[in-house]
């Protein structure tokens, strides 16, 4: 049974959006870790499950299933920023698990597609948070080659049906990638990050500068990092402010 528990363990880990499969210390682990959050009671018991969870994705193991569980555990530790960061990662290869969505949305105490919706971009390319980065690359490639197949097929034989076909594919082919490139953007070019506990916004990287807001930064607080200067960030928070915090405040990923 225990065989039989790490090969679905694996399976599952692998698929929903990793690197390579996984080893069997690392498939070890994620149950370890999913049998450490079953028999969790206490808040400290769901921060140990994290931390092995964190431990897999600390040695280059990314897995959606991975972050998800992760972001499970820190929410029934009652740290709200931290599952919002592992919730966030893990939308970016499981876009389409409703359980998911929905703990997400439990953890950011708001509809998390009330923003989102109001853009110009979201509503044209309404599907692009409904499939991963993965999927789009591969799709771009294969209708790359379709594009090509007909653009061959239309050159040799000259048949106007062959060359209509070229167009669309060529068409959808942009579309799709430009959608990637978005999602390079969001991914990999900006870092994000999560204020994980209640901290005062800075004017100015140092504790001697003078606060940023009337108020300070609550826990589960979303930001996009500006500027690093040792172990301070400067954010701008999605209403276009901008302060500095330390680093250890907040799940930059």
């Amino acid at each position: 049974m225990t065989g039989l528990r790490l090969l679905v363990a694996s399976l599952l880990a692998w698929v929903a959006g990793c690197a390579p499969m996984p080893d069997l210390e690392i498939t070890r682990d994620f149950v370890r870790a999913q049998e450490a959050f079953d028999r969790a009671e206490a808040p400290e018991d769901f921060l140990q499950a994290a931390a092995i969870y964190q431990g897999i994705l600390d040695r280059g193991f990314v897995s959606g299933v991975v972050l998800y569980n992760q972001g499970n555990a820190y929410l029934r530790a009652g740290q709200r920023g931290r599952a919002i960061a592992s919730y966030r990662q893990a939308r970016r290869y499981l876009p389409r698990e409703a359980r998911l969505e929905a703990n997400l949305e439990l953890a950011l105490g708001r509809d998390i597609d009330a923003a989102s919706s109001a853009g110009l971009w979201d509503q044209i390319f309404f599907w692009q948070d409904r499939s991963s980065p993965r999927e789009k690359l591969l799709l771009t490639a294969a209708l790359s080659l379709l594009t090509a197949a007909f653009l061959l097929w239309g050159w040799l034989g000259g048949r106007v049906g062959a060359r209509r076909a070229t167009w669309v594919t060529l068409g959808l082919t942009l579309v799709l990638g430009i959608s990637a490139g978005r999602d390079w953007s969001r991914f990999d070019r900006i870092e994000s990050g999560v204020v994980g506990e209640s901290v005062e916004a800075r004017k100015g990287n140092g504790l001697s500068y003078q606060p940023a807001f009337t108020a300070p930064l609550e826990e589960g607080t979303e930001f996009v990092v500006l500027e690093r200067r040792g172990s301070w960030l400067r954010l701008r928070l999605p209403n276009g402010l901008e302060g500095w915090i330390e680093e250890t405040a907040a799940v930059v990923y």
